[in-house]
C-alpha cells in the first residue's frame, strides 16, 4: 500500500503592494495589491494549484487555508485560489488568523529600513550598532519574543491537525498566505531558531515555500528545500 504523501505546510506572501514595491515596512495599513502583483498572484495560483502532473498542490490534498486579516494577503488567496474547480474549494476551510499577520512595526510603520535607524540614531539608541528588527524591535510595536509566542501557537494547530492526517494515512497540505517579516519568522521557528537575529532568509513579494517534516512525523519539522518543484514519479518506498 502506498503511503501518503507527508503533510506539507506551504507558505505564500502577499503579491506586491505599493510599500512592499518601494521597501517601506507595512504592517497595520491595509493596502491592496498593485496590478502587476494581482497578476502575479493569479499566474502563480494556476501554476502552484490544480490537477496536472506539474502543479505542486493538487486541490483534494489542500486541507486548509490560513490567512492574515490584511487585504493584500485576503486579495491573494483569492487569486491563488480562482482556477479552482468549486468542488474542491467548498470543501476546503479559509481560516483567518491574527496569529500570521505581519510582525507589528509600532512606530516604524511606513518606514524604510535607512529612515528608521536614522530616527534611532537620532534619539540617541542603536551607538554601537545599526538597528535590527530581529534584535531591537520596534518602537510602539512587537519584540521578537512576542512574534515567536504567537508563531508557536500557530506551527502547534498545523502540527495537530496534520499529526492527525498522518495517523490516518491521509494527505494534508496547508496553505498560509502572509507577509514577508513573519513567514521568515515562521520557518525559523518550524525549526526552533530563536528570532533574536537575523535567520538570513529572503521572501519576494508574491514568493513561495515548504516546510515539512522528516520520516513522516511531526516532531521531526524540517525546511523542504526542494519544496517549491516537484517531479511526478511512478516508484513508490520509503522516505530517506
Amino acid at each position: 500500500m502506498t503511503k501518503a504523501q507527508c503533510p506539507r505546510l506551504i507558505f505564500v506572501r502577499h503579491g506586491q503592494t505599493e510599500w512592499s514595491k518601494s521597501g517601506q515596512h507595512t504592517s497595520r495599513t491595509d493596502l491592496d495589491l498593485t496590478p502587476f502583483g494581482v497578476r502575479q498572484m493569479r499566474n502563480t495560483g494556476r501554476g502552484l494549484i490544480g490537477e496536472g502532473n506539474l502543479q505542486m498542490i493538487k486541490p483534494g490534498n489542500l486541507t486548509h487555508i490560513f490567512v492574515s486579516p490584511r487585504k493584500r494577503a485576503q486579495h491573494t488567496c483569492e487569486l491563488l485560489l480562482e482556477d479552482v474547480d468549486d468542488k474542491y474549494k467548498e470543501n476546503i476551510p479559509i481560516i483567518i488568523d491574527e496569529d500570521v499577520r505581519e510582525w507589528e512595526y509600532g512606530d516604524y510603520e511606513g518606514l524604510k529600513t535607512a529612515e528608521i535607524r536614522k530616527l534611532r540614531k537620532d534619539k540617541g539608541l542603536d551607538k554601537d550598532h545599526e538597528w535590527s528588527i530581529w534584535r531591537d524591535g520596534c518602537e510602539g510595536g512587537e519584540q521578537h519574543y512576542e512574534v515567536a509566542e504567537r508563531l508557536d501557537r500557530f506551527i502547534a494547530k498545523i502540527k495537530q491537525i496534520q499529526g492527525q492526517a498522518i495517523e490516518e494515512g491521509k494527505p494534508s497540505d496547508i496553505v498560509v498566505v502572509a507577509h514577508g517579516h513573519i513567514l521568515r519568522c515562521l520557518v525559523a521557528r518550524w525549526v526552533q531558531r530563536d528570532l533574536n537575529c537575523n535567520p538570513q532568509l529572503v521572501l519576494d513579494a508574491g514568493g513561495v515555500g515548504t516546510l515539512s517534516y522528516e520520516h513522516h512525523n511531526v516532531d521531526e519539522p524540517a525546511i523542504y528545500l526542494a519544496g517549491a518543484f516537484v517531479v511526478p514519479v511512478a516508484e513508490t518506498g520509503s522516505d530517506i
